[in-house]
């Protein structure tokens, strides 16, 4: 079978592209067409064949991928997938759009159904659009979310990364799903550091993550916090944060590591998709303090891997670590939660659900 893998832009290094990473160590003669891919992460994709769209050359001058939505729905007609058999789109925009000769078979990961479409469109363009161009822009929205539900009713087979993800594809695409967790780096993150007396929260530093609630709880909790990312609330957040609180950026992930297995326990104040960070800091021994809704209710077993506060207020915060400070968690029930999201079983599970449907 030829094989072909697509994935929505290859310009950072986050969940998304471990998954695209596992799939291409399943495939590694599968080519990975994509709209647009900053060559800065070159070093990151050595050996690969990696097809961008004519977006390419706009982004080389203007490497802003929302800046170029417009022209996003014309540049997937220009792919040519004629000859391949199979292809796995790994997507959380539209690259699942891709228009493909008759008999492809097309399997699409998502990570969630466009969010700036289907969750998030007045926040969109409340922050994201200037206010003379907000009236054009909703019309373009309006008919992209019609383009979009069209064109996922012609993926073949859906894998949802989560159940929460699930639910949504149903709710948006009317489509039925099988879930596959992305998966964790139990080779990056291990117990590497001896257990100090600080919380920890990390992430990008935007409004919705919700730190400005850890920071508000430990304001008043007088306990060593240590916040770890950078973003465009930073600075709102470093003014109201107190002298227990240090700010310490973006940090690489050997550091990372040794801030996971340092933490007392990591604070996990957003609702996500699925959430990879709550696993990370279970692989480095460290229970998790989680806000109980979205994909954390899949990844934190409650008083085994870590606890839930169930509103997004600071006192929730501040009960929420006053009630974990009473209980004891083993590094065991950790790794072993860890564990289940490992790549191998990521692995694995691709491949069971192709041959589910008879695609290999």
């Amino acid at each position: 079978m030829r094989i072909a893998i697509a994935h929505d832009s290859i310009t950072q290094l986050g969940g998304a592209e471990r998954v695209l990473q596992a799939l291409h160590e399943l495939y590694p003669e599968a080519p990975v067409f994509t709209l647009v891919y900053d060559k800065k992460l070159k070093e990151h994709f050595e050996g690969w064949t990696i097809v961008a769209s004519p977006l390419q050359y706009l982004y080389n001058f203007v490497p802003k991928l929302q800046y170029l939505l417009p022209f996003i729905p014309l540049a997937l007609m220009f792919f040519n997938l004629k000859g391949f058999d199979l292809v796995i789109s790994s997507s959380s925009g539209f690259i699942k759009n891709l228009k493909l000769p008759k008999g492809v078979k097309h399997f699409s990961y998502c990570h969630t159904p466009t969010r700036f479409l289907w969750l998030e469109q007045k926040e969109y363009l409340k922050h994201e659009v200037p206010a003379f161009f907000r009236p054009i822009v909703g019309i373009y929205l309006k008919w992209l979310k019609r383009w979009d539900f069209k064109h996922a009713q012609k993926v073949d087979y859906f894998w949802a990364n989560s159940q929460n993800v699930k639910e949504r594809i149903q709710r948006y695409y009317k489509r039925d799903s099988e879930i596959l967790y992305p998966w964790v780096d139990l080779e990056k993150f291990y117990p590497s550091a001896p257990k100090e007396n600080h919380y920890l929260v990390a992430g990008r530093l935007q409004a919705h993550k919700r730190v400005d609630l850890v920071i508000k709880a430990f304001n008043e909790l007088g306990k060593e916090l240590h916040v770890v990312g950078t973003g465009r609330d930073e600075q709102r957040l470093k003014s109201m944060a107190a002298e227990n609180i240090m700010f310490l950026g973006r940090i690489e992930d050997q550091e990372l590591c040794q801030e996971y297995s340092s933490a007392k326990a990591f604070i996990f104040p957003q609702e996500e998709d699925f959430g990879l960070m709550p696993l990370e800091a279970n692989a480095c021994a460290t229970p998790v303090i989680a806000f109980g809704k979205g994909g954390a209710l899949e990844t934190v077993i409650p008083n085994k891997t870590g606890i839930f506060f169930y509103e997004q207020d600071p006192e929730a915060v501040v009960s929420a670590v006053k009630e974990f400070e009473k209980k004891t968690f083993s590094s065991e029930d950790l790794f072993e939660q860890a564990q289940r999201f490992s790549k191998e079983n990521f692995k694995q599970r691709v491949v069971e659900l192709l041959l589910k449907k008879g695609s290999l």
